[in-house]
């Protein structure tokens, strides 16, 4: 879900300020059922930064859940301009964010988002070999529709299922004990990854477990935590990259857009797949066959295994921006505010690389899942790298 406000906000921004840059272009055409957006008149005066935060943040709160946060900074920041802007640049930079942020939205509309909330009951498989409700909530699976969302560049949601090799089959015999030596062999690996684990695993794992809302327990009490999302991380990750090498409002809002657009239609690849499937988590198998009492480093979340998202979109991100921006060594400190720090990479695929394999030693996917996963975002990203044109020269 988070993937989606990023989304649209991102392409209002860009859309709304490319128009004021002759080597970008616009991706209405190139988005599915994007049209072309309102008359832009080029004969008035605007301020470039203005209008790619108002576009945002109009989109933006009209697509969580609430909009106090939105509103505060959006406010705080209005008064800046309007308190150091020509009359006439405000007025017009405004009028032109809100026109394109009001035609992006009308698009959200129709991207069946809507008509999918509401019909999310997922009934698990009466079947010991499937996904199944896990603890510390035995949650019922959530989104379970979500590869019905309209993608915004790929054909459709299976358009990838080709790339994903089948997962390993999980077996068992009339006694209930799991018989494939090659599942056998990735459900122990989970578990012996869990009880070697030292400090810098598990701290990889809590950095990027990026769940939205993590549960936690204090005698009768559960308390709900909201941190950062995985696409909220990469943007994140990407913006401290901005600032750090000094791109231009029109050099940042193309990136934004960017790493936004691959991750939304990574997170509806991997749904299709992971629907599909619909395969049993780590924690399920190995409290049955290995340690009744097993729970992962870092909660499970509530949807099948296979694959992993977290490495579909982070893999997709890093192929995108390492093809837009290069190489170069930044400090991610996108869960500082979260007291985990900051964190060093050589590059945007380092750091990809370690989201992956976060999910082993957090102890919510096999081997696979990542594995996999990491070849249907690699292979997003690069459709997107090919396929989407934000400037002339490319």
């Amino acid at each position: 879900v988070a993937a989606r406000r990023y989304f649209y906000s991102c392409v209002a921004a860009y859309e709304a300020i490319q128009v004021l840059d002759s080597n970008l272009i616009s991706t209405s055409s190139q988005f599915n059922q994007l049209d072309s957006m309102e008359f832009f008149d080029a004969t008035l005066n605007y301020c470039a930064d203005l209008i790619a935060l108002v576009a945002y943040t109009s989109t933006a709160k009209s697509l969580v859940y609430r909009e106090d946060s939105i509103n505060a900074f959006r406010e705080r920041k209005l008064a800046y301009y309007k308190n150091n802007l020509n009359k006439d640049i405000f007025n017009n930079s405004v009028e032109w964010a809100e026109k394109v942020s009001i035609r992006v939205l009308n698009w959200a509309k129709t991207d069946t988002f809507e008509q999918i909330r509401g019909r999310d009951l997922y009934l698990a498989k009466n079947s010991p070999l499937f996904w199944q409700p896990t603890p510390s909530e035995y949650m019922q699976a959530i989104e379970p529709q979500w590869m019905h969302i309209r993608p915004n560049l790929i054909d459709s949601a299976a358009q990838f299922r080709s790339t994903l090799p089948e997962p390993a089959a999980y077996e068992i015999n009339e006694s209930g004990e799991s018989i494939n030596p090659e599942f056998n062999k990735l459900m122990r690996e989970v578990y012996n990854e869990s009880q070697d684990i030292d400090s810098q695993e598990l701290l990889i794992a809590r950095y990027w477990d990026d769940n939205p809302n993590s549960t936690f327990h204090y005698g009768h009490a559960t308390i709900k935590v909201l941190k950062v999302s995985p696409a909220g991380h990469w943007l994140s990750m990407f913006s401290t990259v901005s600032r750090q090498k000094k791109y231009s409002i029109f050099h940042s809002a193309e990136g934004m857009l960017r790493v936004s657009a691959a991750m939304f239609d990574g997170f509806i690849g991997a749904w299709d797949a992971k629907y599909l499937y619909e395969y049993i988590r780590p924690v399920t198998v190995i409290r049955r066959h290995i340690d009744s009492a097993w729970l992962p480093a870092i909660e499970t979340p509530a949807f099948p295994e296979y694959p992993s998202a977290h490495s579909v979109v982070s893999s997709a991100a890093a192929t995108v921006l390492t093809n837009i921006f290069g190489e170069y060594e930044f400090i991610d400190s996108a869960e500082n505010e979260f007291g985990m720090g900051t964190r060093k990479f050589s590059n945007f695929r380092e750091a990809s690389d370690e989201a992956c394999m976060s999910r082993l030693y957090g102890g919510i996917h096999f081997r696979e899942g990542i594995e996999y996963g990491k070849l249907v975002g690699n292979a997003i990203g690069a459709f997107h790298n090919e396929k989407l044109k934000t400037r002339k020269s490319n």
